[in-house]
């Protein structure tokens, strides 16, 4: 059969499918033009020809018109940000234009390691939307504009916060003594950096030697020898110049705040609030921004946070600390830096591998920095102790005089070991991430440099005795424990028995009063002036004497029964009625009792805390009674069993 001429598309019935072809084929037309005009004028292709522009003005060379791409595989890295910001690529740099401009000076080469790993965004991207991280869904947006330096904190997880009174004094010694005559900004060394690259130990005495041979030139005028304290201030300043100094600002001053108290980082601190170590990447979604003014940005989060946690997050438990806008700014900062990144160990940073491999601190180990890191924050810079309006818990003041007096190492060490379980106070020397013993023993050296230091023997024996003054002291600080005329009490052995050497001796009596006598309730009383020990030694020396013995003296015994009336009329305002602790601590704490010696119940009842609530009960007041030594040792009777014998480690 032959083919039919008269057969017309409509007999085929494809006459609608012609349509459609017809109408596909003008889509992918005009998509195909559209694409061409995109590609044609992109942002990226527009910055290039604008740069070409600037650049044949500026008589320099021109670049190809293409996609730039930093490629770092071992880094999981693909940035084409170079694309735009051209002079990262190796393009000449122009000044005068921001995008074409040269990156800042910093320790490292952009194209070795990207731009995402440090400034953040979406480095495959070719819009500045998207690479910014502005687009709806961006899930990692770039870091502000004066918080770049957080970016160092995705490889250097471990750089080291230095003591900062030394820091502070090499600090001025490095521009006192005119060091940036010849290290200046980029020069060799560049001291803004010298922290991570390292120095010669002996530096110093390298410097020595080329001034003392030098007979021109800056060696033979500038340099200035300094004495061995002053060279391990200038160390310990240049351990920190990092090439990042508002980073190294903000995580110092985050370190002397007391941030680990609570927060653990890196593994390192407590657990009463979030684990920070990762806070940094975290997606702005998880972060509740009901009540906070400004951008949905995770800088901005932080920082209303830190200038009022409860108005943020409603029953926070983070208190109020009292920062100002610029410190809340600068821990925004050192917070935003805390995005550990994943990369290979042959290409870590050495303070990331001596801090994961072999446990290096970052903060420095001398107790006063320890106190800061760890302690500060609840019980204040100083251990003045605190109270904050948005919790019911009292910080008691460790840092007290009349604390440091009664409370032995051995009180201090088993309270910094134990903690206080139940309550904010950590087992530091026991939890995991916690203190080591070496740090411990820090801690304790370093309260015991906040106690007042007493006048020396020398001082007292020259100065004046005031027989009065010394009787009016015997009367206040002597005489609740060990009796009106020292015959003794159920407390305190007797002073003037026939057989006691000390009130016989200047020297000893003196030594009593200024250190205490461990495992007992004779603390010290280091506030008292030359003139003021010298008369009381004067009292003491004078007291009649008794025919008692001390020899074979013992405590007396209480009764638990009158302790719990003692403990019902004088103590459950602020101890609870069941010891659990309101505005003062928590006496039916088995640590606690473990800790405290009856000696040091006893001292704290009769002299009470200065700085605190809590009273002076060895002499009358309008607010409470004198207890009698009969009735502390009634009271401490009931302490006793508040907890189980068993755990009282008495």
């Amino acid at each position: 059969m032959g083919q039919r001429d008269d057969l017309h598309p409509t007999d085929l019935k494809i006459a609608p499918l012609l349509w459609v072809f017809a109408v596909l084929s003008v889509v992918v037309l005009v998509a195909l033009a559209v694409a061409a005009t995109r590609a044609t004028f992109s942002e990226w292709r527009t910055v290039q020809k604008s740069y070409n522009r600037a650049a044949r003005q500026a008589r320099i060379a021109e670049i190809p018109v293409s996609i730039k791409q930093i490629w770092k595989p071992e880094l999981d890295v693909v940035d084409r940000c170079a694309s735009c910001h051209l002079a990262t690529d190796g393009a000449t740099p122009i000044p005068a234009q921001a995008l074409f401009a040269a990156h800042p000076a910093i320790p490292h080469e952009p194209r070795e390691l990207g731009c995402t790993a440090c400034h953040g965004g979406q480095g495959q991207a070719t819009t500045s939307q998207a690479a910014h991280g502005d687009a709806k869904l961006g899930v990692e947006p770039m870091l502000p504009r004066g918080f770049y330096e957080a970016g160092c904190g995705t490889c250097h997880s471990n750089l080291k916060v230095g003591q900062a009174k030394l820091v502070e004094k090499g600090s001025t010694l490095v521009e006192t003594t005119h060091c940036h005559d010849c290290h200046r900004a980029g020069g060799d060394p560049d001291l803004s950096t010298i922290g991570l690259h390292g120095f010669r130990p002996d530096w110093h005495t390298k410097h020595i030697e080329h001034s003392s041979t030098a007979q021109t030139g800056p060696w033979a005028t500038s340099f200035t020898p300094l004495a061995d304290d002053e060279v391990a201030a200038v160390d310990e300043f240049l351990r920190g110049q990092v090439g990042a100094p508002r980073l190294m600002a903000g995580k110092a001053f985050a370190y002397q705040h007391g941030c680990l108290g609570c927060h653990r980082i890196g593994g390192v601190g407590g657990d009463d609030g979030p684990d920070l170590s990762n806070e940094g990447r975290k997606a702005t979604a998880d972060f509740p921004f009901a009540q906070v003014p400004g951008p949905r940005t995770l800088p901005n989060w932080l920082k209303k946070h830190f200038l009022d946690p409860a108005k943020v997050v409603p029953n926070s438990r983070m208190p109020n600390l009292g920062f100002s806008d610029p410190e809340a700014e600068l821990l925004t900062l050192y917070v935003l830096s805390l995005q550990m990144r994943e990369i290979p160990e042959g290409l870590a940073p050495r303070d990331r591998v001596r801090g994961l491999r072999l446990g290096e601190r970052d903060f420095a180990t001398d107790g006063e920095s320890l106190f800061g890191v760890f302690c500060a924050a609840c019980h204040g810079p100083r251990g003045e102790g605190r109270k904050f309006a948005t919790l019911k818990s009292v910080f008691p003041a460790i840092g007290e005089a009349e604390f440091l007096a009664v409370a032995d190492d051995n009180f201090l060490r088993k309270t910094l070991m134990n903690g206080r379980p139940g309550r904010r106070m950590p087992a530091w020397g026991t939890k995991d991430g916690g203190l080591r013993p070496a740090e411990i023993d820090a801690i304790i050296t370093y309260l015991r440099t906040l106690e007042p230091k007493p006048p020396t023997a020398e001082e007292v024996n020259a100065a004046p005795i005031d027989r009065v003054k010394g009787d009016a002291l015997f009367a206040d600080i002597c005489s609740p424990c060990h009796g009106k005329t020292g015959e003794g009490s159920a407390v305190a052995p007797p002073l003037a028995s026939v057989d006691n050497p000390v009130t016989h001796d200047d020297n000893r009596i003196y030594g009593t009063i200024t250190i205490g006598v461990g495992g007992t309730a004779m603390g010290s009383f280091r506030r008292l002036d030359a003139a003021s020990l010298h008369s009381l030694i004067a009292t003491v020396r004078a007291l009649p004497p008794v025919e008692t013995k001390r020899t074979g003296w013992a405590a007396k015994r209480g009764e638990p029964v009158r302790g719990g009336r003692v403990f019902a009329a004088e103590c459950v305002r602020c101890h609870g009625a069941h010891g659990e602790g309101v505005e003062a601590p928590a006496l039916a704490n088995a640590a606690f009792q473990t800790a405290a010696t009856d000696g040091y119940l006893t001292a704290t009842t009769l002299r009470g805390r200065g700085a605190t609530k809590m009273p002076h009960f060895g002499t009358p007041a309008v607010e409470h009674p004198q207890l009698s030594p009969d009735q502390v040792v009634d009271l401490i009777a009931f302490l006793r069993t508040l907890v189980p014998l068993a755990t009282a480690g008495r």
